[in-house]
């Protein structure tokens, strides 16, 4: 008895640790900050992807100064790197210094240990890194989707050399020069790091002890500027849709979304528009959508077309329960930024598809089915896409369909035998087009592989 209530307290203790590991490591979808983080990417990035893959921006809600690399194209990023960072070239030479250690594969040369990658996955699993059935965060202090990932698993159990360390830092600091980018964000980068790399409560240590010896490495940065200096270009704002967007622009966004409205509302803001926008954060968040309206027509009216703000008023009509005007607003929105960045794009189609199922109307099941089919081609591993898919073509009548869209959710949650179920019950559907066919098929097959 004593032993099992040692078990058990033992495991209570762990689920405990990997929650708040969990929490600590939300990862949330914004389209304009995604694309804001995009957009500094190529601009530090050459121009052919990686194994015919961009690379990508991750958003990770987490105060900790820091970013990080599994070895995918994905590029994970700390809302506490963008907070604390003093500009964009600081960004870009983190950002370049992470491309460095994809670029030179050093993932692949690095030992991982499956065993607490294992169990970090199942904890993580457990305590909530999963897309949430709603589709938000928490509308009331974040902006986004959670959505699961195996690569942030593998994050622990990658730990690079003190060597590929210094060769990512060569690589940046090639990046940089070569695009004529100033080294002056990544030498203030280095100088904070060594002033405070041997104080454990300092808000930058995580992001030190993963990348070690800056006092040595800021010295060859130094070295490097004196040998190799060239005309340097400071870049102060990322252009998006002919929108100048500023660090402090995207700082105050994430502040507006994660602090306490009613504050928001109290404080003063010597810059008016990010005064404005913060208002019309916090009136939505309080539920005073009239007034967060019209705050935001204002801005609307300075920054026409603007697809972001688009996308906030169908947030906010789709909240106010006016689905008429949200679905309006997100189709502005998708139009006006066309094929730029696609993952941004896709993620307002899926506030959209939200839009359309609030409604009892037939045409916009239809419209649901279509827009999934489109997501899901960038996002096979999004199982909610699955379930919505399900559920609109439920409502159509297409059995087949539904079922299918069920395999493939139970498949990702790797509940074969449900999976199978649902594949059975589709072929029963004499209406079953072919498509679908072939991926009940391919579901099959993958399940006798397991």
């Amino acid at each position: 008895m004593v032993k099992i209530k040692l078990l058990i307290l033992i495991f209570l203790l762990f689920f405990s640790y990997s929650a708040n590991s969990a929490q600590k490591n939300i990862i949330i979808r914004d389209a304009e900050i995604e694309l804001f983080l995009y957009k500094i990417i190529k601009t530090v990035s050459d121009d052919h992807p990686r194994n015919g893959k961009n690379f990508e921006p991750v958003l990770i809600s987490n105060d900790e100064y820091n970013a990080f690399v599994t070895g995918s194209n994905k590029i994970y990023i700390h809302t506490g790197l963008i907070n604390k960072s003093e500009s964009i070239n600081e960004i870009q030479g983190v950002i370049a210094h992470e491309i460095g250690h994809l670029v030179l594969n050093h993932s692949s040369s690095r030992t991982i240990n499956n065993e607490n990658l294992s169990n970090y996955s199942k904890f993580a699993t457990i305590a909530g890194i999963a897309l949430s059935a709603s589709g938000k965060l928490n509308s009331d202090t974040t902006m986004g989707l959670i959505i699961g990932t195996q690569d942030l698993a593998a994050k622990s159990a990658f730990q690079f050399s003190r060597i590929q360390e210094q060769q990512a830092d060569k690589y940046a600091i090639d990046v940089l020069r070569r695009k004529r980018i100033s080294l002056d964000g990544v030498e203030k980068l280095m100088l904070r790091l060594s002033e405070n790399e041997f104080l454990n409560n300092n808000s930058v240590i995580d992001y030190y002890r993963s990348h070690p010896f800056s006092k040595q490495r800021l010295e060859q940065l130094k070295k490097y500027k004196s040998n190799y200096y060239v005309p340097e270009k400071k870049n102060d704002i990322i252009n998006i849709k002919n929108f100048d967007v500023s660090l402090d622009y995207i700082k105050n966004k994430i502040k507006s979304y994660e602090n306490d409205p009613f504050e928001m509302l109290r404080n003063k803001n010597n810059n008016i528009f990010f005064s404005n926008y913060s208002k019309v954060i916090a009136y939505k968040k309080i539920g005073k959508y009239e007034l967060a309206i019209k705050t935001l027509k204002e801005l609307q009216n300075k920054y026409k077309n603007y697809p972001f703000y688009n996308e906030l008023a169908g947030d906010i009509y789709f909240k106010k329960g006016e689905q008429k005007n949200s679905i309006n607003e997100y189709k502005e929105a998708i139009n006006n930024l066309g094929k730029e960045y696609i993952q941004a794009t896709d993620l307002i189609k899926f506030s959209l598809v939200k839009s359309y199922l609030q409604t009892n109307n037939t045409k916009n099941y239809k419209e649901c089915v279509q827009l999934l089919e489109e997501i899901l081609r960038n996002n096979p591993n999004w199982s909610f896409l699955w379930k919505l898919l399900a559920k609109s073509s439920a409502k159509l009548g297409q059995r087949g369909i539904s079922y299918i869209a069920l395999a493939e959710e139970a498949l990702l949650k790797k509940n074969f035998i449900k999976a199978k179920k649902y594949v059975d019950l589709a072929f029963t559907e004499k209406t079953l087009t072919n498509s679908y066919k072939f991926r009940g098929l391919d579901i099959l097959s993958k399940i006798k592989n397991q």
